[in-house]
């Protein structure tokens, strides 16, 4: 009688529309609306890139991977694509070890707890363009830090120029989208059963062996839910790269999405669909290894 009776007090307290039926016309209009809407600007628009990469627009015929073998053979997309992967793995590694690390802080110390958690949200809600120019006003050898710098030490410093460039670039990309991970980390550990840090404690003080043991596989969904995410978001850096050194930046600042938007502004259509295509490959193999490692580690 006790299992039955929890059985109806479960289906008691079930919100009306999950016993509706699934094929209620409302849902599958709300679902059309969604799916027609990734056809026309996702999917419609991405296959007819990849027809353009393969065909020659001028004369309407086949030639397959031509266009394909010309960009490899580009030393400039060659750059282009190793600063995309670069950037993109240099970020992720760092916003991971700075999310965990500082949420952990946050959680076993108490330290920060009174600061509110939506000014984590307030850098990804500024538009880029303004968040660029308060980058450049900082650090622009006529900048902010440039000024300091001859005031102590007599030299001036531009970060903006020579093998610096990665430091503020990192740093503006950490500043905007780390809050958003280190809220993903606390939430996380927050669910963290008391229970089993006491069974730990009873065997071991090592604090790394608490992080490599219980933390890390407790935050693994966590933490593949937060590489996805900053994988989407360093492709985004572009737009501040562009607002603060328009079409051609430094070449180590280069990206993909610079040399599919200079060519398609040049009309030459073949060479920007085959590249953005193959940043499109480029994503869906970082995609596809983050699926099996979730996949490989959840197994074992």
């Amino acid at each position: 009688m006790r299992r039955g009776s929890s059985a109806m007090r479960r289906i008691a307290i079930k919100p009306r529309f999950l016993s509706q039926p699934i094929a209620s016309p409302w849902l599958w209009s709300v679902f059309a609306v969604g799916i027609a809407g990734f056809f026309a600007f996702y999917l419609f628009p991405f296959a007819l890139g990849v027809y353009y990469s393969v065909m020659d627009v001028i004369d309407g015929r086949f030639v397959g991977l031509v266009h394909y073998r010309a960009l490899f053979n580009s030393a400039l997309f060659r750059t282009a694509l190793a600063n995309t992967a670069r950037f993109t793995f240099l970020s992720l590694g760092l916003i991971f070890v700075i999310s965990f690390g500082t949420a952990c802080a946050v959680h076993f110390s108490k330290v920060g707890r009174a600061v509110p958690r939506g000014l984590l949200f307030l850098p990804i809600a500024i538009p880029a363009v303004s968040i660029s120019f308060v980058w450049l006003w900082l650090f622009h050898y006529r900048g902010l830090l440039s000024r300091w710098a001859f005031n102590l030490f007599g030299a001036n410093i531009n970060l903006l120029s020579g093998p610096s460039l990665y430091v503020p670039l990192l740093a503006l990309y950490l500043w905007r989208y780390a809050g958003f991970s280190i809220l993903i980390y606390l939430a996380g550990l927050s669910s963290l059963p008391q229970e089993q840090l006491d069974c730990f404690y009873m065997e071991s003080k090592n604090r790394w062996r608490l992080v490599w043991m219980v933390l890390l596989p407790h935050e693994r969904p966590r933490t593949f839910y937060m590489l996805l995410l900053n994988m989407i978001f360093s492709m985004s850096i572009f737009r501040e790269i562009y607002a603060v050194w328009a079409h051609y930046p430094p070449r180590q600042l280069y990206m993909v999405q610079h040399f599919v938007y200079n060519n398609f502004m040049r009309l030459q259509y073949e060479r920007a669909t085959a590249g953005a295509v193959t940043l499109a490959l480029f994503v869906w193999l970082l995609l596809a290894g983050l699926v099996l490692w979730e996949r490989k580690a959840s197994h074992g």
